[in-house]
C-alpha cells in the first residue's frame, strides 16, 4: 500500500472539502440569510454557524497538515495550511468573541470594522486552500 498516495488523496480531499465548505457558506448561505429574513434574525443565525464553521475549517486544515507531511508535497503546502489554520483559529478564539463584545456594547463602528477583517481573513482561507487545491491537482508526484 503506497502511503504517501494515500496521503495526498487525503490532503486533496480535506483541502477540496475546507475551500467548497467555505465558498458555500460566505456566496451561498450568509447572503442568502440576509436576503430572506429580517437582518437581525439573520445576524443570529449567522452567530450561531459561523463558529461551527470556523472550527470545522480548522479542524479540516489541521488533519491536512497532519497528512500533508506524509504526502510528501512541498513546504509551500506546509506554509499554507499553517496560514489557514492560524487564520482560521484567529476568526473562531478572537475574532468572533470580539464582534460579539462590540454588538454587546452598541459599537457599530467597532464591530463594521472587525466584521470587515473577519471578512478579508475568511476569504484568504477560502483562497489559500484553493490554490492548495489546484496546486496539488496540477503537482506532477
Amino acid at each position: 500500500m503506497d502511503w504517501t498516495l494515500i496521503a495526498q488523496k487525503v490532503v486533496l480531499s480535506f483541502m477540496t472539502a475546507t475551500f467548497s465548505i467555505g465558498a458555500f457558506f460566505s456566496f451561498v448561505v450568509a447572503p442568502t440569510l440576509f436576503k430572506t429574513l429580517p437582518k437581525s434574525e439573520a445576524g443570529k443565525v449567522v452567530e450561531k454557524i459561523f463558529p461551527l464553521y470556523f472550527a470545522l475549517c480548522l479542524g479540516l486544515d489541521a488533519l491536512s497538515l497532519l497528512a500533508v507531511f506524509k504526502a510528501n508535497v512541498g513546504f509551500i503546502l506546509i506554509l499554507v495550511l499553517i496560514l489557514t489554520i492560524t487564520l482560521n483559529a484567529v476568526q473562531l478564539y478572537v475574532i468572533i468573541p470580539e464582534s460579539r463584545e462590540k454588538k454587546k456594547i452598541g459599537d457599530r463602528e467597532g464591530f463594521r470594522k472587525i466584521h470587515t477583517v473577519s471578512v478579508v481573513m475568511n476569504l484568504t482561507v477560502v483562497v489559500l486552500n484553493l490554490l492548495g487545491v489546484v496546486y496539488l491537482i496540477f503537482k506532477p508526484f
